[in-house]
């Protein structure tokens, strides 16, 4: 049995049938009853499509007075509507979308020294040709820094130990500083600073000073090497560069100091590297083979006056088109794409915290995703509303001070996370469980995401964290400012799926001819403008990456290359994965998510990543490599064994023609498999120069594989 706990007199399952089987205890009488299937889980006969299956509910409870619910009755007296159901809203929201998209501006009370002269105006025929609410002037860092007083504005930890807070008060201060600095030494409008570290306060600061200026911010995540990091800070071209010296990461040291002469020496726009000292020998270093570096005490006390004091604080008044930042895609093949967004993509990431997980003004967030990851600045934004952002530098899976994560959220009263697929994954392995003292009455919501969210993640928080915690499945980009998912407290979350799309968010499922299909796998696309979206690809002058990559495909929309389900009862997504990862074998199409989802509960399997492989005739087939747990052993008993576990799952056809053992599954600094890398293995059996990936030392071992190699030649 998986997921399987006792709350009082209920217990709840998941069989091997994959039926979600309830037990309950009463006068010492007990009873069985079938609740449901877990989605996906229906046998695949070759003719068929997906199945009409409701999943089991998780959520089914009501929440009063929550923000969507205000904001859904101001629309309705404002227009004279009736909305019944967030279905009903989220039509109109379409629909009508910008008058919608007017109304967030207006809940969220925006800061602005200039009205709007009007919500959208279509600038030409494409997609994405369009101005979002032109006349408007107003500043990103100042809507995030309306409240300045003593309440806590920041919660910062470190896998050392450390924990220090920031109030609102003490932000204002350290970003007017910040801001000094880097006006005095010649940051300007449109200029960049490059942010090089890991999951801390400074990069904040760096964050709002910056934005406050109307210069742009981006860089790599910290765990990137020299050559790596620099592919991104070089193609910023940015004036300035702020960095950690070191940090700690699952217990490895990054020594991001070491790779700053590398980076330097490659980015001949660089007039200024600041380097943040947490070590003593930091302190007295020579750092002078790095060009145009100091220390960052050393940089803060250029922006003060003669007398000590500092400048007040101005902000830029900027239209709402203005980029803030450039969001790295992954980049795990070739270099990655720089996205930019705009200030005002504030207005849908910010619609999130209010509107779609109901926090309210002292309500912590907690976050271990550093600079580099588009979850960072996703988090950021919450300090607008007065919500407590918690920044967590290290791993979470580990013990931090002898306490888990769920003693950790117990402790700082932690009220929403969001946990990559890959991190719930590790602790369910790990079985991670809140202590019997623990208290978790904070935590109201969690979502997962980052990658497919498997049916298991939600019975593992459901069945053995808290019951009663709104847990869904969370979906977004690199490419968008918010996120494509919604949330409802008042309405049913099924195990499996995405509860709905976000409020503005026209999804379709589109099959291989265009057609906008349900109950079928297919391409998501946007068929609605949002501000959401990216302005433009960073260097793509001509705009050609942008068209290439998501508008042509399908004309007219916006196409995410993600392959994608809805079920046609309860109007849930489901995200399969990557459309180019989709795996074809006896002219079958299956994902890798299916084959992960089949053997998921083999107790030998430590990991397993599963690809395509092609020859020279056009035909493919599936291989599945995979990591076993110490002390098993890869036997033919075994391969049988995973045979039958997929047959019985899915169907024989989705059985991987080659089965193989591997040393190691290479992931990417996003917690990603990277199928993408292997499939180029092994249809070309070298390793080619991968930027963004935690553990290349992996590659070497899909290399030389005689089976694969014997592949062309059957």
């Amino acid at each position: 049995m998986l997921g399987v706990t006792r709350y009082s007199e209920t217990l709840t399952f998941e069989n091997n049938n994959n039926e979600i089987i309830e037990e309950k205890t009463e006068k010492g009488k007990i009873t069985l009853q079938k609740i449901g299937r877990m989605p996906g889980c229906a046998k695949k006969s070759k003719n068929a499509e997906a199945t009409n299956i409701v999943p089991p509910i998780l959520w089914n409870k009501k929440v009063p007075n929550t923000e969507l619910d205000k904001l859904k009755k101001i629309i309705e007296e404002k227009y004279n509507k009736r909305l019944d159901s967030y279905w009903d809203l989220h039509k109109w929201s379409i629909e009508n979308f910008a008058n919608f998209w007017e109304e967030i501006w207006d809940y969220l009370q925006m800061v602005h020294s200039s009205p709007y002269d009007q919500v959208y105006k279509k600038t030409g025929n494409g997609f994405l040709d369009c101005e979002w609410f032109p006349g408007a002037k107003f500043n990103f860092a100042e809507n995030l820094m309306r409240i300045r007083d003593d309440r806590v504005a920041i919660i910062y930890a470190e896998e050392s130990g450390y924990e220090e807070t920031v109030t609102f008060a003490e932000m204002y201060e350290e970003v007017k500083l910040y801001a000094a600095a880097f006006k005095k030494n010649g940051l300007k409008k449109g200029d960049r600073v490059a942010c090089y570290m890991s999951n801390r306060k400074e990069a904040v600061f760096t964050l709002l000073a910056a934005t406050s200026m109307g210069a742009i911010f981006g860089g790599p995540q910290p765990y990137f090497g020299a050559r790596p990091a620099t592919n991104i800070i070089q193609k910023m071209e940015p004036k300035f560069l702020i960095s950690i010296d070191h940090h700690t990461d699952s217990r490895i040291e990054y020594h991001n100091i070491d790779n700053l002469q590398h980076i330097v020496d490659n980015t001949p726009s660089l007039e200024k590297v600041i380097i943040i000292a947490t070590k003593s020998e930091t302190l007295s270093r020579d750092i002078t083979n790095i060009r145009n570096s100091c220390l960052l005490e050393d940089f803060l006390n250029t922006g003060r006056t003669l007398d000590g004091t500092v400048p007040d604080l101005e902000f830029e008044q900027l239209p709402f088109d203005h980029p803030i930042c450039i969001n790295f895609t992954s980049g795990t093949t070739g270099l990655p794409k720089g996205p930019v967004h705009s200030a005002g993509s504030l207005i849908s990431h910010l619609s999130s915290v209010v509107f779609y997980w109901n926090l309210k003004c002292g309500d912590v967030i907690y976050t271990c995703y550093p600079v580099g990851w588009t979850l960072w600045d996703t988090f950021v934004v919450c300090l607008a509303w007065g919500v407590k952002l918690f920044l967590y530098a290290g791993n979470p899976v580990m013990d931090w001070k002898d306490q888990n994560l769920w003693d950790v959220f117990s402790r700082f009263n932690v009220t929403y996370s969001f946990l990559a697929t890959a991190l719930v994954d590790k602790l369910e392995k790990q079985n991670v469980l809140p202590r019997p003292d623990t208290n978790l009455d904070s935590l109201k919501f969690l979502t997962m995401g980052g990658s497919p969210v498997k049916a298991q993640n939600y019975l593992y928080v459901h069945n053995k964290v808290k019951k009663d915690v709104f847990v869904c499945s969370q979906y977004g980009s690199s490419e968008t400012f918010g996120t494509f998912s919604g949330f409802y407290l008042n309405m049913p979350v099924y195990a499996g799926e995405i509860q709905a799309p976000a409020l503005g968010m026209d999804i379709h499922c589109f099959d291989e001819e265009g057609n906008s299909v349900l109950n079928k796998r297919g391409e998501m696309v946007l068929a609605t403008p949002t501000p959401a979206l990216p302005t433009n690809i960073w260097k793509d002058y001509d705009n050609s990456i942008m068209k290439e990559t998501y508008l042509s495909k399908y004309p007219g929309v916006w196409c995410q290359n993600d392959e994608i389900w809805i079920n046609p009862k309860t109007k849930g997504l489901v995200v399969i994965g990557r459309s180019d990862d989709t795996l074809i074998q006896n002219g079958d199409r299956f994902g890798a998510g299916d084959v992960y989802y089949a053997i998921h509960d083999i107790d030998e399997i430590q990991d397993a990543i599963c690809v395509g492989q092609q020859r020279d005739g056009g035909d493919c087939r599936a291989v599945l490599f995979i990591k076993m747990k110490d002390g098993y052993s890869f036997t033919p008993e075994f391969r049988e064994k995973v045979t039958k576990k997929i047959i019985g799952e899915l169907w024989y056809d989705c059985v991987p023609q080659l089965i193989l053992e591997t040393k190691g599954i290479p992931y990417n600094l996003n917690n990603k498999k990277m199928e993408s890398i292997v499939r180029k293995i092994i249809a070309t059996n070298q390793v080619p120069e991968v930027n963004n990936i935690k553990n290349p030392e992996c590659l070497q071992y899909y290399c030389n594989i005689p089976e694969i190699l014997a592949y062309d030649k059957l």
